[in-house]
């Protein structure tokens, strides 16, 4: 009988010290509850009651009775739509190694991705109807063109990402004097002036819709680049050359892009911030295996060309790029999917371009709307 009760004994006694053991663990989340919703955090797979400083962090949430979603930009948590008392979150910060974005996407060279492909192509370029290139900037969606090299930005050495705005910034003239010279365009001034700086443009001297006869909305205090993602812009080289015809194909305007035919001795290169496309960045932006490279991009009104590029869209679009016979067209793209001339002083939609410096890594996300790429420097 004593042989039975000393082994219960130790039985309920090592139970006993596992409880406790348990009960003590650092990978046991523990909750708390802050404004109405209960937390658990846990760092690298312990537990924690704070959350952690802005880090190299991959941040995952998991909410019931509730949305949550973190926001890295402020480094916080949004919790919406509590659903009564028992809203629970559990966030997990996982430590990452150091991923640059352009290696990361230079990496994807060959696969696919959502309706796409990334091929290299005169730099790693994405293509197709709806390819995985969504990455957030500026606290709202860009997508990402591609990846280039010093030959197409000037910067020695450097591989970097080029990205442009999903949406328009508006109607706005390319150049209210009529005059196809980027270096001394309004919107050139726009675009690295109050547009880059956060200001508000509105009646300043670039602030056109249309020829200096139409004044345009141009305040961008709250949305042109803010503070957190200024620094991660780098000033580059734009390519100035031009071409007298819509008739050609994408290579063939990448290659009059960083050409020399310009008209009557416009610059043919400038430095700055924020440009726009080019047009072989349309180009090149059509899946191939429906719209051949052949194809010329004044021809790219067509459900297999135009269809099938994630560029296409934005009705009356202008590019960075002059006509080289006359003294005002520049390059624009088409509401029906052309490429075509307009004079500078038209007023039509305009989506900044830009570069990012080459130490942006990746943080989080895998490029599609609603997990867009998140970056950090």
């Amino acid at each position: 009988m004593k042989k039975r009760i000393l082994v219960v004994s130790i039985i309920f006694l090592t139970i006993f010290i596992s409880i406790i053991a348990m009960s003590y663990n650092t990978n046991t989340p523990k909750r708390f509850t802050q404004d109405g919703v209960i937390y658990a955090l846990t760092l690298d797979g312990a537990s924690v009651n704070t959350f952690p400083s802005k880090g190299m962090y991959r941040v995952d949430v998991e909410c019931s009775n509730a949305n949550g979603k973190w926001l890295y930009d402020e480094w916080k948590l949004a919790v919406e739509d509590i659903n009564g008392t028992n809203a629970t979150c559990d966030v997990s910060f996982n430590t990452i190694s150091t991923t640059h974005l352009n290696n990361y996407i230079t990496g994807l060279s060959g696969t696919e991705q959502g309706t796409g492909q990334v091929v290299n192509e005169n730099g790693y370029r994405y293509e197709g109807k709806d390819p995985n290139n969504y990455i957030w900037f500026n606290n709202e969606l860009w997508r990402i063109i591609g990846v280039f090299d010093e030959a197409t930005h000037g910067v020695s050495g450097q591989n970097l990402v080029k990205i442009i705005k999903v949406d328009s910034i508006g109607g706005l003239a390319w150049h209210k004097s009529y005059t196809n010279d980027w270096t001394a365009s309004s919107l050139m001034n726009l675009l690295n002036g109050a547009y880059l700086n956060s200001q508000n443009g509105t009646g300043g001297e670039y602030c056109y819709g249309y020829s200096t006869t139409t004044p345009g909305n141009c305040d961008y205090t709250e949305t042109g680049i803010n503070d957190t993602y200024r620094p991660m812009i780098e000033n580059v080289t734009w390519h100035l050359g031009g071409h007298s015809s819509t008739s050609a194909t994408a290579e063939a305007f990448y290659g009059y892009e960083r050409g020399t035919t310009v008209y009557s001795g416009r610059p043919t290169t400038t430095t700055g911030y924020i440009g726009l496309m080019y047009p072989s960045d349309y180009g090149y932006s059509v899946l191939s295996s429906s719209c051949a490279r052949t194809t010329n991009l004044d021809s790219y009104n067509k459900a297999t060309c135009a269809g099938q590029s994630w560029l296409y869209g934005q009705g009356y679009e202008w590019t960075i790029t002059p006509g080289s016979s006359y003294s005002d067209p520049v390059f624009r793209l088409n509401y029906d999917g052309n490429l075509n001339f307009f004079k500078a002083s038209g007023g039509y939609s305009v989506r900044p371009v830009l570069y990012l410096d080459s130490s942006v890594y990746v943080i989080d996300g895998n490029g599609s709307v609603s997990d867009p790429y998140i970056i950090g420097m």
